[in-house]
């Protein structure tokens, strides 16, 4: 199989199904860009948009006969009949087909396929290497039923077996990758406007890797020249709309010491906005699905394990699944073009990339049929970057539940399936009684999980980046509440460099040094804060630890923690705080009364805080300016610190 043949079936694949997202991002981002997950009115457009009834009145049947003559030996395009619907002026093709190479071919069809508006002269030019800079339509719609995929399954195989070829003597014995189903269709299809946007390819010559490493195999470039003729194929395809409907994916793969089996099935898939690699809004809804890794008794010579690092014969099932997801405002279009164009993009193209805001809802995870992780909502806000630095992220899930009592279950079946394993069990009967101890105590603490409330972890979780690039505050929060458990919370305040520092120092001759300055030039300390409430959860552990403890009355901490009850483990705690004291104290005097704060907490719950407020900004010039170490007391009042046991 050439890169040939793979080039052209990227083109003619993605301009006739639009499933490439789709010319340099415009001018202004799209302002308060909104994920679609918890829309329903965006859906409605979408399906309204999918099941329109276009008229073009007077069209004439669409002719492909350019197009088909000039197809190279290893493509093809081929149909059952083809026909006129007068009355919508759409071209009707019966058993349309789509193929690529010859030995294995691989393709895809169309039951029926309906197209509007064909103009295929600037597809024809391009293919024949002309009209690159020129943008313009294949088509404005095209309708299609019962869309799969065929030959893919051989086509990766045949592959595999070229790379592994050239690979075989680094390969230990045994070692196989092969497909055994890849099957991919979809019920229905419609996408609007599909056309082409200009082309730009400039292949990485071989002798900037061989410059890096000359021991770099040839296959490598021609790796990276694959890469690259793929990108520059998703950047020349745009489209108005796509929806999809009722798609399944099925996937049988053979792995060094595994069988990997995969399913996954999705109500819809809907795009809009889509030129090259930007994507004004995608998303997705009733997506499910499920993993199989089944680790084969047959590992490789002389191995227990597979290469996974998970036992041999031990199966693993992953399975997830969620109402609804959405991306929206997509921005890698104009990265992607220094990528094709063997360049590195440099710091002047501040306005390069954005990854959109990502959400998904609905959301449930499985292991081995048990579930996992659920969550009502997370979320990824990835939009602002100045050049390739981030300059605002988030993130964060809400509504979330871990079980953790399956969670549990699952490590326990694992180290069980370890144990069962003769070449991993210790042969002296004293290692083997001990193992033996540390699975029932993994059982018995399981069991004892829901009874404290310790099996299933309600929370919400955010964490934030910002750097102001124009002035430099930097401010990095992160918070994880647990309803019936706790709260924590962590926030760092800085100042960094501004990006026309930055700027500088990566145009100097020496960037090192020049990067060093601008940082210490520029840095602050400005504040920071770790907050911790208790609402219940040191209860339950304690109660948890208690109860664990009774169970092993013979053991030394079994003996001690239960005959705690967790009234009497808090003020332990609180104990074995306070005898630090003296030591702390005779180093750092405030520390007694910090020690003391925490240790009031551990005993009688409230909210515990660390917090450093600095009045002025600490520099580097303001750390230097003291010639001796500071007091204690100075260094209270340069950090502002302060420790707090709230009850």
């Amino acid at each position: 199989m050439t890169l040939k043949t793979w080039t052209f079936a990227a083109i003619v694949a993605t301009s006739l199904t639009a499933c490439t997202p789709g010319a340099d991002a415009p001018d202004d981002p799209v302002e308060g860009a909104v994920s679609a997950a918890t829309g329903d009115a965006v859906v409605a457009e979408f399906m309204a948009f999918a099941n329109e009834s276009l008229v073009d009145a007077g069209a004439s049947e669409a002719d492909l006969s350019g197009l088909v003559a000039s197809l190279p030996d290893y493509a093809d395009i081929t149909w059952d009949a083809k026909s006129l619907d007068a009355a919508t002026g759409a071209t009707v093709f019966e058993g349309l087909s789509i193929g690529f190479g010859t030995d294995p071919q691989f393709g895809m069809t169309f039951a029926d396929a309906r197209m509007w508006g064909y103009d295929g002269d600037l597809l024809v030019a391009r293919l024949g290497g002309e009209r690159l800079s020129e943008s313009g339509l294949i088509f404005t719609r095209l309708e299609a039923t019962d869309v799969s995929y065929f030959g893919v399954d051989l086509a990766f195989n045949a592959l595999f077996d070229s790379i592994f070829s050239q690979m075989d003597e680094d390969l230990p014995e045994g070692f196989e990758v092969a497909f055994e189903r890849l099957e991919m269709n979809a019920e229905r299809m419609v996408v609007s406007n599909v056309g082409l946007l200009p082309w730009e390819l400039s292949l990485l010559p071989p002798e900037t890797l061989t410059a890096l490493d000359e021991d770099i195999p040839p296959m490598v470039t021609d790796a990276v020249h694959t890469a690259q003729w793929l990108v520059a194929i998703g950047r020349s395809i745009s489209a108005e709309k796509s929806v999809t409907e009722n798609t399944l994916v099925n996937m049988d793969m053979r792995q060094p010491g595994a069988d990997l089996s995969m399913s996954m099935s999705m109500d819809l898939a809907a795009a809009e906005g889509m030129r090259g690699f930007d994507v004004d809004m995608n998303l997705a809804r009733g997506v499910r699905s499920s993993q199989t890794n089944a680790y084969s008794e047959e590992t490789l010579p002389g191995e227990v394990i597979t290469m996974s690092g998970f036992p041999a014969g031990f199966t693993m099932v992953q399975a997830e699944r969620y109402d609804g997801s959405s991306i929206s405002n997509l921005r890698l279009n104009k990265l992607m073009g220094f990528l094709a164009r063997s360049e590195l993009p440099e710091m002047d193209q501040r306005d390069l990339l954005s990854l959109g805001v990502w959400e998904v809802t609905g959301y449930e995870a499985q292991l081995n049929d048990k579930e996992i992780l659920t969550a009502e909502r997370g979320y990824f806000n990835g939009e602002q970057f100045e050049w390739i630095i981030p300059s605002d992220l988030s993130f964060g899930m809400e509504g979330a539940m871990l079980n953790t009592g399956e969670l549990t279950g699952f490590f326990q079946i694992l180290f069980e399936t370890f144990l069962s394993n003769p070449d991993i069990m210790p042969e002296g009967d004293a290692e083997a009684a001990e193992l033996e101890m540390v699975r029932e105590g993994i059982e018995k603490a399981i069991e004892l999980l829901p009874e404290h409330g310790l099996d299933k972890l309600p929370f919400d979780f955010s964490a934030s980046a910002k750097w102001d690039a124009d002035s430099g505050p930097s401010d990095f929060a992160m918070t994880f509440d647990a309803d019936g458990f706790g709260t924590s919370a962590f926030d760092l305040s800085l100042s960094l460099p501004v990006y026309d520092a930055l700027l500088a120092a990566y145009e100097s001759e020496d960037r090192d040094a020049a990067f060093e300055t601008a940082f210490q030039d520029a840095f602050a300390f400005r504040g920071a804060r770790f907050f911790e409430e208790d609402k219940g959860g040191y209860d339950k552990l304690f109660g948890f630890a208690n109860a664990l403890g009774k169970e092993y009355p013979d053991q030394g901490w079994g003996a001690m923690l239960g005959n705690m009850e967790p009234a009497q483990l808090r003020t332990y705690l609180g104990t074995m705080m306070r005898m630090g004291k003296p030591a702390a104290a005779a180093e750092f005097p405030p520390a007694a009364d910090w020690l003391e704060a925490y240790a009031s907490y551990l005993e009688s719950g409230g909210s515990f805080e660390v917090k450093a407020a600095p009045p002025t900004p600490i520099t580097v010039e303001l750390i230097e300016s003291y010639e001796d170490e500071p007091e204690p007391e100075q260094m209270i009042e340069i950090f502002g610190l302060t420790v707090t046991h709230t009850k």
